[in-house]
């Protein structure tokens, strides 16, 4: 566990249009224009990389604990490392595959196995651990999803994933697991394999209601849904097949028809439910769903915001936009994004590419579709 204080940097609001055609409308006596996406700076500046612990990660999925904190479960992870000139020093291994972090205050606290000079993620597969794969985590690995708490644990959905070539995009999906830590203190309790999920990758986003528990993950960039019995996420799920529920994975069906990346988020807003989906293919454009269930059906969808991309450096790409309803303010939703290089030596150049975006999407915005 590592401790770092952030200076936090003063509020800066910059008012940026969304995407091409929905530009405001000119304020007149007869019409208000409606409030635009802004950036949140504030957020941001809470994620900023440092010298020691989180220096920039992917993945920024959050989960509001028992005690009123919220966890940010982010996937690989730059350690520390940083110096003049916002460039890294380069360490062996280069990051971890995935890190939480907290706030006490205005101190953020990175959580991850052993200590910053071991470079352990927070969520190691015990084959790494044991030895009984002979790999490592640069080889066998977690990549988180979204989380939930249930009898005051938390619980993880993690993709695991292995290594088939040299290239950036050489590696291969193992399968879905659920990994339980106790609270506060985030320790491992147990982890669970789950069997015959037909390739979709679930726990890619989660949303609970009274009384069921719906997950959600994607297979070649489409959105399927199950569901289990709130309280009882390890329970019997079911598949939606687009008109009922079937036992079986094989007779799932995607829930749209829309091709999005592949972490999002579904969550309820007073009487309809929001899904938060970044296009897919590495497209720059940041949609918003409705619909009246959590399995629609949704809305034709609107896109609220394109994310801006250098053109200094084309390497550059964004991805896997998520919203965090806990901390809507003034009925504007906070939503993240992902910033990456498709050149590895970009991220020792400059650390400030590989961090989290922050965003207020307006909530009329979104409702209006």
């Amino acid at each position: 566990m590592i401790k770092l204080n952030w200076s936090l940097l003063g509020l800066l609001i910059l008012i940026i249009s969304g995407c091409s055609g929905n530009e405001n409308k000119k304020l007149t006596n007869e019409v208000v224009a409606p409030r635009s996406v802004v950036i949140d700076a504030v957020f941001e500046a809470r994620f900023m990389p440092d010298t020691i612990g989180f220096a920039g990660s992917d993945g920024v999925y959050s989960q509001i604990l028992p005690d009123g904190r919220t966890v940010w479960i982010f996937g690989d992870t730059f350690i520390g490392n940083l110096i003049e000139g916002n460039k890294r020093v380069k360490t062996n291994p280069l990051y971890i595959r995935n890190s939480f972090v907290v706030f006490e205050g205005e101190e953020r606290i990175t959580l991850q196995q052993g200590e910053p000079k071991d470079f352990m993620s927070m969520m190691i597969p015990p084959e790494i651990t044991n030895g009984s794969s002979k790999k490592n985590e640069l080889e066998l690995w977690y990549w988180p999803g979204d989380a939930l708490v249930e009898n005051q644990n938390l619980e993880v959905f993690v993709s695991k994933f292995s290594k088939t070539g040299d290239g950036m995009w050489d590696f291969k999906f193992e399968g879905t697991e659920l990994i339980q830590f106790s609270l506060p203190d985030f320790k491992t309790q147990r982890s669970d394999h789950f069997d015959n999920l037909n390739e979709i990758h679930f726990g890619h986003a989660i949303c609970e209601t009274d009384s069921i528990t719906y997950i959600y993950g994607l297979k070649e960039g489409k959105v399927y849904v199950a569901k289990t019995e709130a309280g009882d996420i390890r329970g019997s799920w079911k598949y939606f097949t687009g008109a009922q529920w079937s036992n079986s994975s094989s007779d799932a069906r995607p829930m749209l028809d829309f091709s999005g990346s592949e972490q999002f988020s579904v969550f309820p807003y007073q009487n309809k439910f929001i899904m938060i989906m970044q296009e897919g293919d590495l497209s720059n454009k940041i949609f918003a769903f409705t619909a009246d269930s959590p399995v629609g059906p949704w809305s034709k969808g609107i896109c609220v915001y394109e994310t801006p991309l250098p053109e200094s450096n084309k390497n550059i790409f964004t991805y896997n936009a998520l919203g965090h309803p806990q901390f809507i303010e003034n009925g504007m939703l906070l939503v993240s994004y992902n910033t990456n290089s498709f050149e590895l030596e970009d991220h020792f150049e400059d650390a400030l590419i590989y961090r989290p975006r922050f965003i207020r999407v307006p909530m009329e915005l979104i409702i209006k579709n």
